[in-house]
């Protein structure tokens, strides 16, 4: 089946998507490539790949390797497996899904019940989620000992909801092991979730979030850091705005 084939097709399993050969495909920074199966503007097109591409460090990119992203209308989760889905699906659904073989990784991005800048979002949390597999033992090391100290230190809040739900059984036991699997649960989150949002602040001015359930100004300054010393920023990006770098 071709993709054009595929565009009066009402859903199709992401597994057989991937598998099929787009042309023309879109040149995007570090030489990844891009389709898209729905009609984009430019400026929808810039806002949901081009330019979170061109944020994301080329350290980042050489650890990921080859990379293919297919914006896609839905992706449906069914019992029997992810499709891509060109109607929108009853039940659950995903916003990003992948796929990895030895020559690329497939990304899937849906791109239609989201606005441009969260799929943008999305792609730089896939990426995040990707980049986690591959870390280093030393880059690994030097988070897990990051995130001790702040428990020990009492923070409640984190960075983002899913690795504040994460954090909270650690924060009602006394005692946890770095072993442990809540821990390492946590520790996984609280990786992708920091990593998608230093990208995130690479790309464009954001907004710090405070309050109870979030990191204070210090804590999340001292993460941002830690990411820059180890995924440094493409030249012409800048981790602090002018009059407030370290």
């Amino acid at each position: 089946m071709t993709a054009s084939q595929t565009s009066v097709t009402k859903s199709i399993p992401v597994r057989e998507y991937v598998q099929q050969a787009f042309v023309p495909l879109s040149r995007l920074a570090h030489d990844w490539e891009m389709h898209s199966a729905v009609a984009l503007s430019p400026s929808q097109e810039r806002t949901m790949v081009r330019e979170p591409a061109r944020a994301i460090p080329q350290a980042i990119a050489r650890r990921l390797g080859k990379l293919r992203i297919l914006l896609v209308p839905f992706v449906a989760c069914y019992p029997t497996g992810d499709m891509v889905a060109f109607s929108n699906p009853e039940g659950e659904k995903h916003s990003a899904v992948w796929m990895e073989n030895r020559n690329r990784i497939d990304l899937v991005l849906a791109c239609r019940d989201l606005d441009p800048h969260d799929t943008g979002w999305e792609f730089l949390a896939s990426v995040a989620e990707l980049l986690r597999s591959r870390l280093t033992s030393d880059e690994m090391e030097r988070y897990t000992t990051l995130l001790q100290e702040e428990l020990g230190q009492g923070f409640e809040g984190e960075i983002d909801e899913d690795a504040y739900e994460a954090k909270q059984p650690l924060r009602r036991r006394s005692r946890w092991s770095r072993t442990g699997p809540q821990f390492l649960k946590y520790r996984d989150v609280s990786f992708t979730s920091t990593c998608a949002e230093y990208v995130h602040g690479l790309w464009h001015d954001v907004q710090i979030r405070l309050g109870p359930e979030h990191l204070p100004v210090p804590v999340l300054r001292r993460r941002m850091i830690l990411m820059a010393e180890m995924f440094p920023p493409n030249p012409g990006y800048e981790l602090f705005a002018e009059g407030d770098r370290v």
